[in-house]
């Protein structure tokens, strides 16, 4: 009987064997997490072979290297992320992307740039260009990475944001104290809004909206309702329109927002804005932009007022 009952257990014991060895181990993680980091390239040896062809072209017969961001193939969030490379190379910002067997090229003249956005939830980062390529086409890039590596893609964004005017004509302090008056409501947005402002950029106006919700249905006594625009805040500068808003991969659930999004609009890439009353009652803010795009925001109707000098405020300082 004692021989039968240790048969059984060495049985018993092979599938959990099993079980355990397919588990990744702690080294295949973090080596998977750090496939998803961008990379700074300062020569040749550190491109890809996909993509040194299409940069020697590009290099031609400049004198210094480009500054180049690499974001590598990785098993992505939702998907597997193609290899993507940028670099700022004069007054150009090109984007290159390895797909299957080609290698793509995106110029955007920096003039011809509509907007940048930059976004963040947890540790999965992005950033997009929009604008009119060198082709004349209306085109955008987003490039896709682990937020542990935001700060090399932060001097391209920097590059390609409005230069403003020199740091003492205006009081640093005094324009970041503009966003005080969220530290009860909105904390987050107080912080990303202070963290956006340049050095000698004027906040002109701001526009917080908390996130509109819908009511679905109700059953024995409980709402139930569905998320038709996160929270949100619109910041006009003298130089920019920055729109700022909770991330949207939540909007079904109850859970916290984890990220954001920033998005800059140069002042004068705006051709016009108008604002339009939707049968909900809720209202339009629609930013228009070169090639027929635009950026549509919603907000509740008692923000009606401040929308009207919002608009009043972007339109003379667009035309300016």
């Amino acid at each position: 009987m004692q021989r039968g009952v240790q048969h059984d257990s060495r049985i018993a014991e092979q599938p959990r064997a099993r079980s355990i060895a397919k588990e990744p181990s702690l080294q295949a993680l973090a080596e998977q997490t750090r496939a998803s980091w961008a990379k700074s390239v300062t020569c040749y040896g550190q491109l890809p072979e996909a993509f040194q062809d299409s940069f020697k072209t590009l290099l031609g017969d400049a004198r210094s290297w480009p500054y180049t961001v690499l974001m590598p193939t990785y098993e992505g969030f939702m998907r597997r992320e193609n290899s993507r490379l940028i670099s700022s190379l004069g007054d150009k910002i090109y984007v290159m992307e390895k797909a299957r067997n080609k290698t793509t090229c995106t110029c955007y003249p920096i003039e011809d740039i509509s907007y940048i956005e930059e976004g963040v939830i947890l540790l999965y980062a992005w950033i997009k260009i929009s604008g009119i390529a060198s082709d004349g086409v209306e085109r955008s890039s987003t490039l896709r990475f682990n937020a542990v590596t935001d700060y090399l893609l932060a001097p391209i964004i920097k590059k390609i944001r409005p230069a403003t005017g020199s740091p003492g004509d205006t009081d640093q302090n005094l324009e970041l104290a503009k966003f005080d008056y969220l530290a009860q409501s909105n904390f987050k947005f107080m912080s990303y809004g202070r963290h956006s402002i340049l050095p000698g950029e004027k906040v002109i106006h701001t526009i917080p909206q908390p996130e509109i919700q819908e009511n679905m249905f109700t059953v024995l006594g409980r709402s139930f309702y569905k998320t038709v625009a996160t929270a949100h805040i619109s910041i006009l500068t003298d130089r920019e329109l920055i729109l700022i808003r909770d991330e949207e991969q939540s909007r079904w659930s109850w859970n916290a927002r984890y990220g954001g999004t920033r998005c800059y609009i140069p002042l004068n890439k705006i051709t016009s804005v108008s604002v339009t009353r939707k049968e909900s009652g809720l209202l339009a803010l629609s930013i228009h932009l070169p090639g027929n795009d635009q950026i549509v925001s919603l907000f509740s109707s008692s923000n009606e007022r401040e929308l009207d000098l919002f608009l009043a405020g972007c339109t003379t300082r667009s035309r300016g």
